[in-house]
């Protein structure tokens, strides 16, 4: 298990690193000679079922599938672009009656995308899609954790929780995404960031789970920085000063 330490960065909306952690970007690398058919890549998840529509995903039949990101309502694809230096095409497709929509792809981070149509942002990464509104402020209109993301070598982009390790808790604040997860007991914290998908893993100090897992507070330290999960709140702090503290949106 690597431990990483980072640059302290603090900006105003904490978006895209954990003070006291170092950036690990999460570009996966697809070689030309293993690069995938659209069909092949389609076949690599296990709840795709072959439909003739979707044979074809991207705008023509040259730009295939370099990314896939399957949730329980929807197929999602990167697509390259019709030069070296574009971002590609994002497309979604819905499992329930096959709509389709394919929007360019306005920026990239990490394995975060984003594309925009009119008032619309669709942002999948290998986490979940989350779709906003900007007549809404900007504020979430649709939001789907991602069950698989694949490469176009057939590789798994990411997981929560290491292979073999039982996830006890997955909880989610406005910019990160942080797993508890174990063997038989809990054991490590993964929390990622969910711009960009910088991650780090470090192992619990402590848990508290007299009243069971909803009701329990897990701590994990790494050097001088803390991070302290509950069913409410992630707080991060050093020297004993908090350094951020965000609400827990989600909890299962």
């Amino acid at each position: 298990m690597n431990y990483l330490q980072l640059n302290v960065t603090h900006t105003v909306t904490l978006r895209l690193a954990f003070v006291g952690v170092s950036s690990l970007w999460l570009l996966t690398p697809f070689p030309k000679a293993q690069v995938m058919e659209a069909g092949d890549i389609l076949k690599k998840s296990k709840n795709y079922q072959l439909q003739p529509a979707q044979e074809q995903v991207c705008p023509s039949a040259n730009l295939i599938p370099k990314r896939s990101f399957h949730t329980a309502k929807d197929y999602i694809y990167i697509c390259r672009g019709e030069r070296d230096d574009s971002l590609g095409y994002y497309v979604r497709i819905s499992k329930n009656g096959g709509n389709k929509i394919t929007v360019p792809i306005s920026s990239k981070n990490g394995e975060t995308y984003v594309a925009i149509q009119g008032e619309l942002t669709y942002m999948v990464s290998p986490y979940e899609l989350v779709i906003t509104k900007l007549s809404k402020g900007g504020s979430v209109s649709f939001r789907e954790k991602v069950n698989s993301a694949i490469a176009a070598d057939g590789k798994p982009l990411a997981r929560g929780c290491p292979d073999g390790n039982t996830t006890f808790v997955e909880a989610k604040t406005k910019n990160f995404i942080v797993y508890i997860c174990g063997r038989e007991v809990p054991s490590s914290c993964v929390a990622v960031a969910r711009q960009g998908n910088q991650k780090i893993i470090i192992p619990l100090q402590s848990y508290n789970s007299r009243e069971g897992i909803e009701d329990s507070q897990f701590i994990a330290v790494n050097g001088d920085i803390r991070y302290l999960l509950t069913r409410n709140a992630l707080k991060v702090s050093r020297d004993g000063k908090t350094i951020i503290k965000e609400k827990v949106l989600y909890w299962n």
